[in-house]
């Protein structure tokens, strides 16, 4: 995380005023022009309320004129600053939407997701994107507006001090601006630092606060009793995280407050030398007030401990931000969103286009590992045809199935989907559909969970040919139920349930122009019956579709035209064995000891080693 002296303050106010200015730059010259007003009158008040005093002290026919023009004066103030209010709502809105579109942007570039896993990216983003729903936040983006008022009201009042002595005002606003400057030097001090609890221990923290509030292992922190371990162990890795956020604002509070004598010494500087000319008959009871205002307006040029404490939490998420953008070659400002095309539901899917799918020579090692997950490994599916992919666990078949999809970039080798790098050509990922392991389950209806931009008819053939027509009978509203009990209406679904969405998932992209179908062990919570039985639908529904099965159970992958077997050879997996099943088992290597060894084990025999 960049320090405040490697980040200047000046640069984050422009950052911050050129996404106001690209949110409306009509909006903007509005708001400036409010200010200004509300700035002018604020100074104005300062000379006609002096000016009264005097007309009414000397019984003055002018009296009734000062008294309209400070009237008009101090009413303006108000009045402007509504106005301003308003304004910097609409500005504010925009805003927000601007900040969530380049939050957005940099989670979707590049395609990959290998940017997103890495631990700093991760804590930032996720503490960018909460900005949103932080009311300091929101407070920040109106507080540029005023302090942009306190500062030319400032500005007004040096002019006005001027007209009695050149040295005051200036002595005056250089010791508030430093006072200023320690103290944002101090509050983005304070902000960088909660950044810096993106870190492990705050991650550690939030993910031990949750599970002692959430649903997710609420059973199992009650029944095992570990309530009082997981608060003990959440207060020390919040106590580290802000170790040192609090180191840091108790070295840099001292210095502030040091710097704070100066304006205090050069205010009472100034009084000394209004009561030496009142004494001396140079300056009258009116000029007094005028210039005893002035000099406590010129504290406008000092810190303003709420906006400018919200200010500094706006701008110091947005330089973050800022930051990750650089670092990942996009521009400061979010592009402009493209409007979705809109296009009827497919209500008859397709006939698939079959895809060929060819891996040369790829290698891939994760940024933390240090030997590679993948080496050299070389395959070769042609259209249509039927693989099944198997190992045992850690042997790298997610991997490559991430590869595939582009979701990863190899080290090196190329991939090839009908001629295609699914890493860069959205043409060659379109004609993968993929059902990974950990599928998403959106909290969404249930023919939303099938496909979003499919077809009714689309979407009960895949439910259908996937055997879910069953769950779509037992639920309420039938195919508009929302799959979550957290909605009123919604429901839940048990595990084999959700299994036969997520097969109806990948059959109804077929009608969408996917041309090979991936199922990356999506059914590791099935039973090896009911596993055996969704992969046997899978194959016959598939319609002649190039299909991949992912599994480490090696019984339910036998009617695949081809198997092959990943294994770590020491230097990173490769394909190691080839063939149908009746081949791996006559070559007897490692598929068919597996094999044997998993078989016996379901037979019940107590096999040794």
């Amino acid at each position: 995380m960049p320090r405040v002296a490697a980040f200047p303050l000046i640069r984050r106010y422009a950052l911050h005023a050129q996404y106001l200015w690209a949110c409306g730059p009509g909006l903007c010259l509005l708001c400036v022009l409010l200010t200004l007003v509300s700035a002018g009158a604020s100074a104005a008040s300062l000379v006609t309320t002096g000016r009264l005093i005097s007309a009414l002290s000397g019984r003055e026919s002018s009296a009734i004129a000062w008294t309209i023009a400070t009237a008009v004066s101090l009413l303006l103030v108000p009045i402007a600053s509504s106005i301003l209010a308003f304004t910097s709502r609409l500005l504010s809105t925009r805003f927000t939407v601007m900040l969530c579109d380049s939050t957005m942007e940099v989670g979707l570039h590049p395609y990959g997701i290998a940017h997103l896993e890495g631990p700093r990216t991760t804590g930032e983003l996720e503490t960018v994107g909460e900005a949103p729903r932080d009311w300091l936040f929101q407070a920040g983006i109106d507080a540029a507006w005023t302090l942009l008022a306190l500062r030319l009201g400032g500005i007004g009042a040096f002019v006005v001090l001027a007209t009695w002595s050149w040295w005051a005002p200036c002595l005056l606003a250089g010791t508030w601006l430093l006072y200023s400057r320690a103290f944002s030097r101090w509050s983005s001090t304070i902000f960088d630092g909660l950044l810096e609890l993106t870190g492990n221990d705050r991650r550690r923290a939030s993910y031990l606060r949750d599970l002692l509030i959430g649903t997710d292992a609420a059973k199992e922190v009650r029944l095992f009793g570990l309530t009082g371990l997981l608060v003990t162990r959440h207060v020390t890795a919040w106590n580290n995280a802000q170790h040192l956020v609090w180191a840091n604002r108790n070295s840099s509070v001292k210095a502030t407050l040091l710097v704070l004598v100066a304006p205090m010494a050069a205010g009472a500087t100034i009084l000394v030398a209004l009561i030496v000319d009142v004494e001396r008959g140079v300056v009258g009871a009116g000029l007094l007030v005028t210039l005893l205002q002035a000099v406590s307006a010129m504290a406008a040029f000092g810190p303003h401990t709420d906006p400018q404490t919200a200010l500094a939490h706006t701008m110091s998420r947005i330089s973050v931000l800022d930051r990750i953008r650089s670092e990942q070659g996009l521009p400061h400002l979010p592009r402009p969103a493209r409007r979705p095309t809109t296009t009827a539901p497919r209500e008859q899917p397709e006939e698939p286009d079959p895809a060929a799918i060819r891996l040369v020579d790829v290698g891939f090692t994760y940024p933390s590992a240090e030997r590679p997950t993948l080496n050299g490994l070389n395959l070769e599916v042609p259209a249509g045809q039927s693989l099944a992919l198997v190992g045992v666990n850690g042997a790298g078949k997610s991997t490559l199935i991430k590869l595939l999809c582009g979701l990863y970039r190899p080290d090196g080798g190329s991939i090839r989907v009908d001629g295609g790098d699914p890493g860069t050509d959205e043409a060659a990922r379109r004609r993968l559909a993929v059902i990974f392991q950990d599928f998403v389950r959106y909290h969404l209806p249930l023919r939303d969970n099938v496909g979003v931009d499919l077809g009714l008819q689309v979407v009960e053939r895949a439910l259908r040919d996937a055997g879910g027509d069953e769950i779509v009978e037992r639920l309420e509203d039938g195919i508009e139920t929302v799959l979550s009990a957290e909605y009123d209406g919604g429901t839940d679904l048990s595990g084999g349930q959700w299994q036969r969405i997520a097969l109806a998932r990948a059959l109804a992209a077929l009608g969408t122009g996917a041309g090979a179908l991936v199922l990356d062990e999506p059914t590791a919570a099935l039973d090896i019956r009911a596993e055996a039985a969704l992969f046997d639908r899978f194959l016959a529904v598939a319609r002649g579709a190039t299909t991949m099965l992912v599994s480490h159970r090696l019984s339910s992958v036998r009617r695949a035209e081809r198997i092959v077997v990943l294994a770590d050879t020491g230097a990173g997996a490769r394909i190691v064995e080839d063939g149908d099943h009746a081949e791996l088992l006559r070559a007897n290597g490692l598929y068919a000891e597996l094999f044997t060894l998993q078989a016996s084990r379901f037979a019940g025999q107590e096999v040794s080693r």
